[in-house]
């Protein structure tokens, strides 16, 4: 029998040379995920918690922060405050942006917005609602209270208040117009302190606060006007087809203007405009408009008269 099993061909086991390179391949995975987990250490910014009124539209791990259209963090917790009327969101800032955790910075939800005469935030139809944020110049913190929308930039430009009756199709980015063009916007409207009125808050560009004089005159430009004549018959107008839809304010001054109109100045908010209003045209010196320029004119229409 043991004569027999000598007989068989026996195996011979070698032993490659390159068997080694077979440990590469977990070895280069073990030292991926570390350089993966390092790189998570080393380039990674603070963790900053802001509360905000509603999350709506957030996701964890899906949904980032970005400041000038780059990803500068992402969203990695959403959960009810202890209070049960905020949500608090955990966001991993990256290390380039930890500059932003400071006071005075000001965050709020970018979500598509369908306003009477604009839209905004469309391109978060595509990739979904992400926070932005408005930089502060404060001390490090990593605790902000999420504002409900973007805050109004300071501007150089002229803020005045218009009282009405009601608000008929005025509304925020309504325009306000003279003369046909495009001098400011209405921000927001309110009721008064004692409910009896309605406030407008509008800015006028700094370019053209000029315009605006004490004994200036303003009514609502939005919607159709409708003046039937003895002679003329009947004539529709608008101010612009934009008004049609977002409303608008118009305003004149009269030839004999007065001192120019300073900041939070009230004016009353006619319901529509007047004939004569529109046909004042006085030289008003804008701060575009250079004063040779507007010499050199009135020259022109002395001489054509």
């Amino acid at each position: 029998m043991n004569e027999e099993m000598d007989a068989l061909p026996k195996a011979k086991i070698a032993k490659s040379r390159f068997n080694w390179l077979l440990w590469l391949i977990p070895v280069a995975a073990a030292l991926l995920c570390a350089w993966y987990a390092g790189h998570d250490i080393v380039f990674a910014g603070p963790t900053i918690t802001i509360y905000f009124q509603n999350a709506d539209g957030l996701q964890e791990q899906n949904s980032f922060i970005q400041y000038r259209g780059i990803n500068i963090g992402e969203i990695k917790t959403l959960k009810l405050a202890e209070d049960r009327q905020r949500v608090t969101v955990k966001v991993q800032l990256d290390n380039f942006a930890a500059g932003i955790a400071r006071q005075g910075s000001v965050f709020w939800i970018v979500r598509p917005e369908l306003k009477l005469g604009s839209v905004s935030g469309l391109r978060t139809i595509v990739s979904g609602d992400y926070i932005t944020v408005q930089p502060g110049s404060g001390t490090r913190t990593n605790l902000f209270i999420g504002a409900e929308k973007e805050p109004i930039e300071p501007v150089k430009a002229l803020d005045i208040r218009l009282l009405s009756q009601k608000l008929d199709s005025l509304q925020s980015q309504s325009p306000v117009f003279y003369r046909g063009i495009q001098v400011g916007e209405v921000l927001d409207c309110r009721l008064s302190d004692d409910a009896r009125e309605v406030v407008s808050h509008a800015r006028i560009e700094e370019e053209y606060a000029p315009l605006v004089r004490m004994n200036s005159i303003f009514w609502n430009a939005g919607g159709i006007n409708f003046h039937i004549g003895l002679f003329s018959g009947a004539n529709i107008s608008a101010e612009s087809a934009q008004t049609l839809i977002s409303g608008g304010v118009g305003f004149a001054t009269p030839p004999d203007f007065q001192n120019a109109a300073t900041n939070n100045t009230v004016f009353i908010l006619n319901e529509k405009s007047k004939d004569e209003w529109e046909k004042w045209s006085p030289a008003i010196l804008l701060h575009s408009v250079p004063a040779a320029m507007i010499n050199k004119a009135s020259l022109r229409n002395l001489n054509s008269k």
